[in-house]
């Protein structure tokens, strides 16, 4: 008796320092990708691109532009530009994607602004010229983007309460998180997640599906549980930047429609505000099933959303796919409801 014991004590004693040894690698693991998610990042290189964006159109003349410098609510300096129209008319607010900048956004912004409409495009905090302070890849940046919203309702060549955003990528999922504004009258939502610790999953079961090409053979069958590892690591971000940071890293854009219907009727003396919903069915970094999840939570809560998807590869490929196609699918949806307010559409089509 004595010796079965001392052996169920070696045997628990043992499980015991695995499983910390297991817990204190994961732990390892998901703190390095929490500095790595939320460190400021430099763009990446046009080359690393995959978007296609429309060709350079010009831009308006020097009269017409301005640098802006504003605060988010929690101090952030964030860095940005007006393009005005000689008269006042609708301005659309540009929402760059993750790790690009507001430089890359450049040639969607002459786009606009020979459409007809006012242009403020802005660098998110942690990239570009703005703060060089962490970011959270959806959650803060709803705090940036109210700020934008502010600075271009107070340019004198904005319609009181005639905005649009236009979003890409991270800049399209944070326009779904933000409360409905009384200045907003259309988002236009180019190819946003519906959950970010989703994205977070994938992108670590990839980078672990890479280094495991390096073992041997001994250890190749340890990839089955790839999928385990990275779901504990997701929590342990989580959890890790809760602490390090005060709040939450997981953003849910899917869930924020259950709480607009209560927002649109504190904040809001319009009809609810209309979504454009554009994805790539091919989407290998967001993949459509997102897409599909946004229309359906959205659908169950009474949202006004369209959807234009295409048959593409490409993240944000949809202007690349067909300029003409993706310029109509947007002007059809502002006229249907913003009406008169909509600048006669123009053919500036050519692609990068």
């Amino acid at each position: 008796m004595p010796e079965q014991r001392q052996w169920v004590i070696g045997i628990a004693t043992s499980t015991g320092i695995v499983g910390l040894t297991v817990t204190g690698s994961l732990a390892v693991l998901a703190h390095f990708f929490v500095n790595e998610l939320s460190r400021p990042h430099s763009p990446l290189r046009d080359t690393d691109l995959t978007w296609g964006m429309p060709e350079s159109t010009g831009e308006p003349p020097a009269s017409l532009q301005r640098s802006l410098l504003f605060k988010a609510s929690d101090g952030t300096l964030l860095c940005g530009e007006f393009w005005a129209q000689p008269r006042p008319a609708l301005t659309v607010v540009l929402c760059h994607g993750y790790r690009i900048s507001r430089t890359h956004l450049r040639p969607a912004a002459g786009l606009q602004y020979g459409s007809g409409y006012n242009v403020l495009f802005f660098d998110f905090r942690g990239h570009g010229d703005s703060d060089s302070i962490l970011t959270s890849a959806g959650n803060a940046e709803v705090l940036d983007l109210e700020a934008a919203l502010f600075a271009a309702s107070q340019q004198y060549e904005t319609l009181p309460g005639k905005i649009i955003i236009h979003g890409f990528s991270m800049g399209a999922a944070v326009a779904l998180l933000l409360p409905p504004h009384p200045d907003v009258v259309a988002i236009i939502a180019d190819s946003p997640y519906a959950r970010s610790d989703d994205i977070m999953r994938r992108i670590i079961y990839h980078r672990l599906l890479g280094k495991s090409h390096q073992w041997l053979p001994l250890f190749q069958p340890l990839r089955q549980l790839f999928p385990a590892i990275t779901w504990c690591t997701v929590a342990l971000c989580a959890i890790d930047f809760r602490l390090r940071f005060g709040f939450s890293v997981v953003a849910r854009p899917v869930a924020a429609f259950k709480h607009w219907r209560v927002h649109s009727q504190k904040a809001l003396h319009q009809q609810a505000i209309p979504i454009l919903l554009i994805h790539s069915a091919g989407d290998t970094l967001i993949p459509i099933e997102h897409a599909h999840q946004i229309v359906a939570e959205a659908r169950a809560h009474g949202v006004t959303l369209e959807t234009y998807f295409v048959e593409h590869v490409n993240h944000c490929g949809a202007y690349g796919y067909h300029p003409l196609h993706y310029t109509s699918a947007i002007h059809r949806f502002l006229s249907r409801h913003l009406q008169d307010d909509v600048p006669e559409q123009q053919d500036r089509l050519k692609v990068s």
